[in-house]
């Protein structure tokens, strides 16, 4: 498992190591599953894949649901097939969840998509939406930060679904999946230059240019809406940012913030040794 904050080289340490130990990687990240997010979602390009076989990568598009559910089904598809080629596993990226569904000792619930539920919740504000999951499942609702938008109603969701609170539904036990963890050693100060130098690149790239194509092709979608580097452009869009310069200041502060977030996470799993 190579994990770690965004841009502190997960994807280039991991294809080194695949090289070295015959192995294939499975993507742990909640935006390369889609197809067309490319450079939004800095997805190796063919060139950096340097010959491995990497799985999970533009799957789905934007404009339909993929949950931490649908990543260990696809997730454990790719593994036995991987398997059974006699080829080691290499799990990289950095959307937790992902990567936590997928270890995990017990079952995910079972609970689907309820595109009416949601197409309501969508209408209410985040403050509106953490008291109505609060009154659902308290014990739930301290765990998620009420800007975490996605992840409340998808609580929400699963809460009605299950017609009690997620926090004392009693998931079955299955077959652990163990894993050795890594993630990059990195500074943050060099951690934070690295993330502005590549928002700089995306830009020279296509960027902005690619958020318009996806805006064309899927609209209304929240996948859009709620992607760091997609998102300031709509905020733009919408007269939120007086200009483009400070919509792109948006991306890298945003960016930053995030990053900072999975260090403090990631440093504080015991299990991750930093290499």
């Amino acid at each position: 498992m190579i994990t770690g904050a965004t841009c502190s080289g997960k994807t280039s340490l991991a294809i080194d190591l695949a090289k070295k130990n015959n192995a294939e990687i499975i993507c742990a990240d909640s935006r390369s599953v889609y197809k067309n997010l490319d450079i939004v979602s800095a997805k190796p390009t063919i060139e950096e894949m340097q010959g491995i076989k990497h799985h999970l990568i533009d799957i789905i598009e934007p404009n339909q649901n993929f949950s931490a559910g649908d990543f260990v089904k696809y997730a454990k598809i790719a593994l036995e097939d991987i398997k059974k080629r006699g080829k080691n596993v290499i799990i990289a990226g950095g959307t937790w969840f992902y990567i936590k569904s997928f270890l995990d000792e017990k079952e995910l619930p079972q609970v689907g998509i309820n595109k009416d539920l949601r197409e309501k919740l969508n209408t209410k504000n985040n403050d509106e939406l953490w008291q109505i999951l609060y009154q659902l499942d308290p014990a739930r609702a301290k765990l998620i930060h009420k800007n975490n938008k996605d992840k409340v109603i998808r609580s929400i969701e699963m809460c009605k679904g299950l017609n009690m609170p997620i926090s004392q539904y009693q998931r079955e036990q299955k077959e652990p999946v163990c894993a050795l963890w890594y993630m990059p050693k990195i500074e943050r100060d060099k951690l934070y230059e690295r993330i502005n130098k590549r928002v700089d690149f995306m830009l020279e790239i296509g960027l902005f240019e690619e958020w318009q194509r996806n805006k064309m092709r899927y609209p209304n979608s929240k996948i859009l809406e709620n992607t760091i580097g997609y998102r300031e452009f709509f905020e733009l869009e919408c007269g939120i940012w007086q200009d483009f310069n400070q919509a792109v200041d948006k991306i890298k502060q945003r960016t930053r913030n995030f990053a900072k977030r999975q260090l403090t996470y990631f440093r504080s799993n015991p299990d991750i040794k930093e290499i």
